[in-house]
């Protein structure tokens, strides 16, 4: 890994002071993260940075909530922004992807009803050095924009079950389930439980499962754990494979948190870093 030790020690560290002050609201928020990514045999290596900003309609009560997931049992209203750079080297050669998204998640009052959309865009840059008779150089793609929809419902409180729709995605080619459930447990203690399910008739990657579970300790620090499975169609040569990964939040006071995660995968392996503050 290319991401400094130091950093992640003294985060990992963090993860041991006790949390202080009392519950509170919040209504905006703003996360920033960092993941070093190496690549199984073989010479690319990369990174991503990433940074969202989310305004919630009305205030958020944190109380009696894990602090992590005070917005979601809440189901506060709310619009985001987003924007990831992912850059991978290799021989020379860079590639960087840069993303922006912008988007609304609303529950419709006193229904079971949740909508949300939003827009993302995508550019590409690709460089390579001079090598040889040929001079070096680049290239750069322009902004491609798409539209996205979701439509779900949250029959109890803590539980949310939708599907997301892309523009000019027809839905008997691509489509997706998606489930988020926080069942308190005793005391501080709860756990979050989430899965999804895609299927698609329009990529090599035919059907891809996830599943994650995080088990809060208390209303501060959580620690989970979950993986990500694609397999592919008979006519591809890729064997069926599986990303499994481990991650940790802890709130130090209840405006201010830090994570963790570690991915393991057939192809590469990535550590991340990220830090949220509340207002």
């Amino acid at each position: 890994m290319k991401l400094k030790l130091l950093p992640a020690i003294i985060a990992a560290t963090g993860f041991l002071v006790t949390p202080f002050a009392l519950a509170a609201t919040y209504q905006s928020e703003i996360s920033a993260s960092y993941a070093d990514i190496d690549v199984s045999d073989d010479s690319e290596e990369g990174y991503f940075v990433g940074l969202e900003g989310t305004y919630y309609f009305s205030p958020v009560d944190t109380k009696n909530h894990p602090l992590a997931e005070a917005a979601f049992i809440e189901k506060a209203s709310n619009v985001y922004l987003g924007l990831n750079n992912y850059e991978f080297k290799e021989a020379g050669d860079r590639l960087d992807i840069y993303q922006r998204t912008i988007g609304v998640d609303f529950y419709v009052p006193n229904t079971l009803f949740y909508v949300g959309a939003g827009v993302n865009e995508y550019k590409s840059k690709y460089s390579w050095p001079a090598e040889g008779s040929f001079d070096g150089g680049s290239e750069s793609s322009k902004w491609d924009s798409s539209w996205f929809v979701k439509a779900g419902i949250a029959p109890v409180t803590g539980l949310l079950v939708w599907s997301e729709f892309t523009e000019d995605v027809d839905v008997s080619d691509e489509w997706n389930i998606n489930g988020k459930y926080v069942i308190p447990l005793s005391g501080e203690q709860a756990l979050n439980v989430e899965a999804s399910y895609e299927k698609s008739n329009i990529s090599y990657v035919a059907d891809t499962i996830t599943g994650a579970v995080d088990y809060y300790l208390d209303r501060h620090l959580s620690l989970g754990a979950g993986f990500i499975n694609n397999s592919y169609d008979s006519g591809s040569d890729d064997e069926d494979n599986t990303d499994y990964f481990i991650r940790a939040r802890n709130f130090f006071t209840d405006n201010i948190s830090a994570e963790l995660s570690y991915t393991d995968g057939d192809y590469e392996s990535s550590l991340m870093l990220g830090g949220t503050i509340r207002f």
